[in-house]
């Protein structure tokens, strides 16, 4: 038997891509992979499994612990930092357990979308003398400050600064998804650069591969939508932070009859989005469900080009990690991206724009409308190279079992 990964990662109990695809690189590589999450689903608001703990195989060496975490929570309120402390009390309670089951752990990686996570991370780490390894794929607390609008004087500010320093100090390694996040570990904990080390989200470019040979059907009104128009396509969350209602804006200066918007995907700001598309009075933009993954695929390669936006903040400076540009860069599609901080639409030769001029991006869009097939083709495969150097989770994988034998 190899050595032992425990992944902790409170929020990867609906298959959080990044853990499960990296838990499968780490197991075919001869590795036991245990990744322990809670069964309350973070993003249908719903529990998976009724019992406390439940044990789920996903391959060979590669197993799932759901901890029962409580109480229920349908916003980001007072329920979920109390579920955030219970599943951390869970995961206390069953961490012995665990070992038995699976055996006790060489590395402990603390995957934070929340910092208490750090805390147990160290703690597993001390107990069975393993290395411990601090991961954050948002910045805690600043993402708080910056992007939610949490004033830095809030006492979950101030105790998530306190954890986090501490979890920089105390790790073997620090593991980021943005590539210049070592900017601000060294900041705010005095690390040296060398023990930070950039991990980024990514694809598993041989399963979507795959996919490209199957028969995907999409649902009949969407299916329509793509086949009478030329459409601009996004895809995700439908949340303040991802500045849809730019694209609107954007639309307003789009003249041409043919060509059309498609958003898909759900969040909290949709119907407010829909309502906002409706008073600037924008006949070729249209709101549909959710797809799953595999339909998102079929989705962008029908698409004629992918679309998003960010605003820019302090934070941004540390990098991106948008999985939506890497789904859209290795679909071989065009991708328009107004960000203005350095992104992998950029090095991938594709339209990265500034924030803030919504006429350059339709004036990039019609552009983008009637350029010749063999720059098109140069397009894609400028996208697809540039995720399968970098992006691909056999890559990222490889990368980080490296990281963790020079431990």
């Amino acid at each position: 038997m190899g050595k032992r990964i425990w992944i902790i990662n409170q929020y990867a109990s609906h298959l959080e891509t990044r853990h499960l695809e990296l838990g499968k690189v780490f197991a075919e590589k001869g590795y036991s992979v245990t990744v322990i999450t809670s069964s309350y689903h973070h993003g249908k608001r719903e529990y998976l499994f009724s019992e406390p703990v439940k044990q789920v195989q996903r391959q060979e060496n590669f197993n799932y612990v759901y901890l029962h975490s409580s109480p229920e929570y349908k916003s980001n309120g007072v329920k979920r930092v109390l579920n955030m402390l219970d599943f951390c009390r869970r995961f206390l309670q069953e961490q012995s357990r665990i070992a038995a089951w699976f055996g006790q752990p060489d590395f402990v990686i603390a995957s934070s979308a929340h910092p208490f996570v750090w805390e147990l991370g160290f703690s597993c780490a001390r107990k069975y003398k393993a290395k411990f390894i601090a991961e954050f794929r948002d910045i805690w607390p600043l993402s708080l400050v910056e992007v939610q609008g949490v004033s830095p004087n809030h006492p979950l500010v101030k105790l998530f600064s306190i954890i986090e320093k501490r979890a920089y100090r105390r790790s073997d390694a620090i593991v980021s998804t943005m590539p210049f996040a070592w900017k601000h570990v060294c900041r705010v904990s005095g690390v040296s650069k060398g023990k930070v080390h950039w991990m980024p989200n990514g694809l598993n470019t041989g399963e979507i591969d795959l996919w490209d040979n199957q028969q995907t059907s999409l649902p009949e009104d969407l299916d329509d939508f793509l086949d009478n128009h030329w459409c601009c396509v996004y895809e995700g969350s439908i949340a303040k932070c991802e500045h849809i209602d730019y694209l609107l804006e954007t639309f307003r200066y789009v003249n041409s009859s043919d060509i059309a918007l498609a958003i898909v995907g759900d969040g909290g700001e949709k119907a407010a989005l829909m309502r906002r598309a409706e008073e600037l009075g924008l006949q070729n933009v249209r709101f549909f469900p959710e797809v799953s993954k595999q339909q998102v695929r079929a989705l962008l390669l029908r698409a004629g080009c992918c679309v998003a936006a960010i605003h820019v903040l302090p934070i941004y400076e540390y990098g991106l990690s948008m999985n939506k540009l890497s789904d859209y860069l290795y679909s071989g599609k065009p991708t328009i991206f107004a960000c203005g901080v350095d992104n992998v639409v950029a090095q991938a030769g594709h339209f990265s724009l500034p924030y803030a001029d919504t006429e350059l991006m339709a004036k990039t869009i019609v552009k983008v409308r009637s350029l010749p097939h063999e720059k098109l083709d140069e397009l894609a495969l400028r996208g697809r190279a540039t995720i399968k150097k970098q992006y691909d989770y056999n890559v990222i994988g490889e990368n980080y079992l490296r990281m963790l034998a020079e431990l």
